[in-house]
This record gives C-alpha cells, sequence and structure tokens, in this order.
C-alpha cells in the first residue's frame, strides 16, 4: 500500500469507539465527550497529512498520543499503574508526538548547516507552538470546569487535576495543599511535562533531520 493514511484513519476512529462501550463497562462515563473529540484527531491528522508532509510513523504517533488520557476510563489517574502520576505519562504521550511531527514539517524550511540561527528560529517556532496548544488543554480543562464541575474526564476537575505527590509518598497534608491550591500546583507540573516532552520530541527530530541530511546521503 503506497500510502496508507485511510487505514491508518479508520483504524484510529475505531480504537476510539472501542473505548465508548468500555467506559460504560467500567461505570466512568465521564472520559466519553473526550474520547468522542479524540475520534476527529485522525480525521484531521488525514486532512494535515500533505501539508504537515506526515508519514505512517508521525500519523500512527500523533493519534495514538492521546490514548493514555482515555485510559483514564479505568481509573489510573486516581490509581497510576506506573510509578508516578498518570497525568504526567499523559502529557508527554500527547505533546511529544507534536513536537516531533512538527520539527519535521518545519525541517524542509532549514538550512544544511546545522547550528544556524535560521534553524535555532525554527526550533523555537516548534517549541512555543506545542507550548501553545498544551496551554490551551489546560484552559480547555478550566473552561470545563467551570461548566461542569467536578467528575472524570479532561472537562472535569477530578483524579490527576490536583495535588497528589509521588506514588507511594505519605503526603499527610494532601488535603491542606488542595485547599489552597492543588490546582494551580497541578497545572504547573502539567507544563513542566509539556516541556520535558517538548524538548525530547523536538531532540528526536532534530536527530532524524540531521540523519536525513547528513548520513543517509
Amino acid at each position: 500500500m503506497k500510502n496508507p493514511k485511510n487505514l491508518l484513519t479508520l483504524i484510529g476512529v475505531l480504537v476510539y469507539v472501542a473505548f465508548i462501550p468500555l467506559a460504560f463497562k467500567a461505570g466512568n462515563t465521564g472520559f466519553i465527550p473526550d474520547v468522542l473529540f479524540f475520534m476527529l484527531l485522525p480525521i484531521i491528522f488525514n486532512w494535515l497529512y500533505e501539508l504537515m508532509q506526515l508519514n505512517p510513523v508521525t500519523f500512527s504517533l500523533l493519534v495514538l498520543g492521546p490514548i493514555p488520557h482515555a485510559l483514564g476510563t479505568f481509573g489510573w489517574y486516581n490509581n497510576s499503574p506506573l510509578p508516578f502520576a498518570w497525568d504526567h505519562f499523559t502529557h508527554i504521550a500527547a505533546l511529544l508526538p507534536l513536537a516531533l511531527a512538527f520539527l519535521l514539517c518545519f525541517s524542509q524550511w532549514m538550512d544544511y548547516k546545522v547550528f544556524t540561527k535560521k534553524n535555532a528560529l525554527l526550533v523555537a517556532s516548534v517549541f512555543l507552538l506545542v507550548s501553545g496548544i498544551g496551554a490551551m488543554i489546560e484552559l480547555s480543562e478550566f473552561a470545563g470546569y467551570l461548566a461542569l464541575g467536578f467528575g472524570e474526564g479532561g472537562f472535569r476537575f477530578g483524579p490527576g487535576d490536583g495535588f497528589e505527590g509521588p506514588v507511594g509518598a505519605d503526603f499527610t497534608n494532601t488535603d491542606e495543599i488542595n485547599n489552597i491550591g492543588g490546582g494551580w500546583i497541578n497545572t504547573g507540573w502539567d507544563l513542566i511535562y509539556n516541556t520535558v516532552a517538548i524538548l525530547i520530541g523536538t531532540l528526536v527530530g532534530f536527530v532524524v533531520v540531521y540523519w536525513r541530511k547528513h548520513v543517509r546521503y
């Protein structure tokens, strides 16, 4: 198959469709609005495929990036299966592919030499662009809280949105911290992990670009 983007789009949509009955079975329907939005992402990235110069790998990473958030259906925001908060992992999984994809897209305008002002400006543009997307996610969460209040899912304030501390830590004052600002502490951590994801994605993208221009040929 020369360009499997349509097949990958269909698979991506079906993956998120599968989360709807799973949410009902788990008794956690708060994530269904999130999943309905995620169903649109494969279609959007299909439409942008050529413009963003995507390939099957970057397309798949972009489509699958929100899956960890959808897995919150199983209560993983409240009880993370990882040795750190599940919320942190979801931010890395979602934004790292974006940074990688945009860096590879912007590489069409990069100079052959690595360390130039133009390349530095393009890398900075990727960082600011993806950081802005991360900030919009935080704003959407806050807007959802204002409209819908407390509960599960990305558009309500619930598990993963307050201060929890490292997994396994004994924080006797967690409730007090949440009362005075657990939400903005969580937002601060979200932005930190967004930055980590963007830096890693940009670095991986830069390595790929360097290999394409300086090693492969």
